[in-house]
């Protein structure tokens, strides 16, 4: 049954933000608790399905009403979280959909966002929890009366402990595995010794010295026209043709750079240089998560617990991810992190396997691994390392905002 509590905007705002027309789904006893007095917020029109997910979808009215769906779900009921994943991942392109969820908790929640949901409401909520929902789900497909929905990207920094490391490959690799199933852009930022696009077999006409020249010019369109596709779909802006100076780039610039990137694409994934220079710390605060990249060298622990060192300084300790690569895996044990761990002190999240047949192969004939040789340890740990990190940039951007 439908009791339609509409909360309308005033007109005032009328002019200035469009309503989002949210639907609301909670079971009756749930329904009974809220006080829809409490619906009325900015820019938003809520309104209260009083049942389950299955009664709402049967109701073609209200499904095609709905901007954003907040639906009640027991994630314990296989049929019911089937049912909540389907549509939101049939209403991806549409309709933002958050769960709501009694019982709340952390391996629950990556659960859910593992799906199309663009976030997690606790049951009982309050109305600024309500609130912060909504607008995470105007973030990520904000309407306009256009019909055009911006993106809101998500952002993965990659940056090498030392050079000659491999942190290019992963990039390359792990947005290859991305892009199979987001729209992925890889910016190199290395101006001068930078080879994504060497690494993928591709010979861009334009490239990032484009983007620098066009000053005020500088537009979606433009970034998009400078991207070129590598044929899993993955796009990639080129580091310079010549070697540029450092400050060749500046916050401001990089700043507008990573912005429209977020608009344009799903996952926007930044291969930083070695070097910290003054737009480095511009780039890693716009980055959901910050990959720090290093073997189990003693030169390269000492430099990786350096750069964590940096990041902590600034505040930003808590988006580091730290990645091992060129991890060499014993036959009848597995892998002891322990004493690297102790000496950066921060968990080693990924461990990459070595393989460099199976990797120097794919660099040079600019493929994915997978199609070098299927199934290896090193294309494992790294669709290991995608998928969390895919939940990590979902959970740093919960907690940002």
């Amino acid at each position: 049954m439908l009791n339609w509590a509409t909360k309308k905007r005033d007109e005032a705002s009328q002019t200035a933000t469009p309503t989002l027309r949210v639907m609301l789904v909670l079971e009756p006893s749930t329904a009974a608790l809220l006080n829809t007095d409490k619906l009325s917020l900015p820019g938003t029109e809520v309104r209260l399905h009083s049942g389950t997910l299955a009664s709402f979808i049967a109701t073609p009215q209200a499904l095609r009403w709905t901007d954003m769906l907040i639906a009640q779900i027991d994630p314990g009921n296989p049929r019911e979280y089937d049912e909540f994943e389907r549509l939101a991942r049939d209403h991806a392109e549409r309709m933002p959909v958050v769960a709501a969820v009694r019982s709340l908790s952390v391996p629950l929640t990556r659960r859910i966002l593992r799906s199309d949901a663009v976030d997690v409401l606790p049951i009982p909520f309050t109305q600024e929890e309500l609130q912060q929902a909504i607008e995470t789900g105007r973030a990520s497909q904000s309407v306009t009366r256009s019909g055009e929905r911006p993106r809101g990207g998500k952002t993965v920094a990659f940056l090498g402990a030392l050079g000659g490391l491999g942190t290019t490959a992963l990039a390359t690799q792990g947005g290859i595995i991305w892009a199979e199933t987001k729209s992925v852009c890889l910016i190199d930022l290395d101006v001068q010794f930078g080879n994504a696009a060497l690494y993928l077999d591709l010979k861009p006409q334009l490239n990032l010295a484009d983007l620098i020249d066009a000053g005020d010019r500088l537009d979606p369109d433009l970034l998009r026209s400078v991207a070129v596709k590598h044929i899993s779909g993955l796009s990639v802006i080129a580091c310079p043709a010549d070697m540029m100076p450092l400050d060749s780039l500046t916050p401001d610039f990089v700043a507008k750079l990573v912005d429209l990137a977020t608009q344009c694409f799903d996952i926007v994934l930044i291969d930083l240089p070695g070097a910290w220079v003054s737009w480095s710390l511009t780039v890693l605060e716009r980055a959901d998560v910050a990959c720090i990249v290093s073997t189990l060298s003693v030169p390269g622990i000492h430099q990786a617990r350096r750069q964590l060192e940096i990041m902590d300084a600034n505040g930003l300790g808590d988006r580091v991810r730290m990645v091992i690569n060129r991890v060499l895996n014993p036959m009848f044990r597995p892998v002891d992190l322990t004493e690297a761990e102790g000496v950066l002190r921060h968990k080693v999240d990924y461990p990459i396997a070595n393989d460099y047949p199976t990797v120097s192969a794919a660099i040079d004939q600019g493929r994915s691994l997978a199609a070098v040789r299927g199934k290896s340890r090193v294309e494992k740990d790294l669709r290991a390392m995608v998928a969390d990190l895919a939940v990590a940039v979902e959970i740093e951007r919960l907690a940002a905002s």
